[in-house]
């Protein structure tokens, strides 16, 4: 593939070439995407990453599940952007829409990664594409492999991990997660700093490219303390160690993990220690705003039906009025009372929604709003 506005160039190196190419061919690299006429346009009527369509590679198609646009609420009074309120429950959904957006095949071969190659089926299901999966059998989590085998993925055995075909650490990877930096741009939150979990570093550096486009082009830009946050005792991810942009680097203790752990799974949100970081350094720290990763898993026609619903209930209470569940259910009238009460529940663990009682006669009945931003 090649673009008429952009070219690839080394992370590492600085290597460059028009010629998609995802490692350098000099020093094995990681390449990202560089533009050469950057301008911010925002779609502001699209409900998804796709609202950045100009800032991003250009595609044939848009294969979309409305991801992005997840919501920065207080979680313990920890500011919180909740990325498991992706279509899937993951972050990787920025990545998975456009990378199924931009590549015109038949189909995709990819290696096993957790919860990208989860999302990647979700989103190769929708496109109609054939996704082959290559798993080292003592590498993968049995339930991931029949989520993926029931979404239609082939899954391949193989016992040689390799980087051919698609991989997580890929140019367009970065440049479908940094729409989560020009969300915070729009959104301007009162913050001087920003806690991004690290693994592989993909995410905090493509956090990090969004806002020094946004630098580089826009006079009102406010500068971010940008923070990769990792267990202590746990390897500084590469990419992070050649990395030309600034990011400071802090760790947590797996106590600490654990402990956020424990106080966001009481709001509803399921988390692996690494997810938890971010959110456990802000709290140390009392200030900025954490990015909340971590799993939710869904099937897809789940996915869809949620936020098809999700969307009629927040047009609901466009009027700011309190309602009950059932209340919600009859005004709706075209989707199933236990949907409803699901929808909910969700909408309350991510803050999109509040919820209290009240007393109605001599009954005490539970309301729903929305709540203040």
């Amino acid at each position: 593939m090649k673009s008429e506005n952009y070219k690839f160039k080394c992370i590492k190196c600085g290597y460059e070439t028009e010629k998609e190419t995802f490692f350098c061919p000099k020093c094995g690299g990681l390449m990202q995407i560089v533009y050469d006429d950057f301008k911010w346009i925002v779609n502001s009527n699209t409900p998804s990453i796709w609202r950045y369509r100009y800032m991003l590679p250009r595609s044939w198609k848009i294969i979309t599940m409305n991801e992005g646009l997840t919501p920065i609420k207080r979680i313990n009074g920890i500011l919180s952007k909740l990325e498991t309120n992706n279509p899937t429950g993951v972050y990787t959904d920025r990545a998975s829409s456009l990378l199924l957006s931009l590549f015109n095949h038949n189909f995709i071969e990819t290696i096993y990664e957790e919860d990208f190659t989860i999302s990647l089926s979700h989103y190769a299901r929708k496109a109609g594409v054939k996704l082959k999966v290559k798993v080292i059998p003592d590498q993968a989590d049995p339930q991931d492999l029949i989520i993926i085998a029931r979404l239609g993925s082939e899954i391949l055995f193989t016992e040689k991990n390799d980087k051919y075909g698609l991989v997580y650490e890929n140019p367009y990877t970065i440049e479908g997660l940094k729409t989560i930096s020009y969300e915070i741009y729009e959104t301007k939150p009162k913050i001087d700093k920003i806690y991004v979990p690290a693994q592989s570093g993909i995410l905090v550096y493509a956090i990090a490219k969004g806002f020094q486009e946004l630098k580089e082009i826009r006079n009102d830009f406010k500068e971010y303390e940008i923070i990769a946050v990792k267990l202590r005792y746990a390897n500084l991810p590469d990419i992070l160690n050649y990395s030309k942009y600034k990011i400071k680097i802090s760790e947590v203790s797996s106590k600490d993990a654990l402990e956020s752990i424990i106080d966001l799974s009481k709001k509803g949100l399921n988390l692996k220690p690494l997810a938890s970081v971010a959110y456990s350094m802000a709290k140390i720290e009392s200030d900025g705003i954490a990015i909340i990763t971590g799993k939710r898993r869904i099937y897809m026609s789940d996915a869809i039906k949620y936020t098809e619903l999700r969307k009629d209930i927040i047009n609901l209470f466009s009027d700011n009025k309190k309602r009950t569940a059932y209340e919600i259910w009859n005004d709706l009238g075209k989707y199933s009372l236990k949907g409803v009460y699901k929808s909910l529940i969700m909408m309350v663990n991510s803050g999109e929604l509040c919820e209290d009682f009240m007393l109605k006669g001599q009954r005490k009945i539970k309301v729903y709003w929305k709540c203040n931003d």
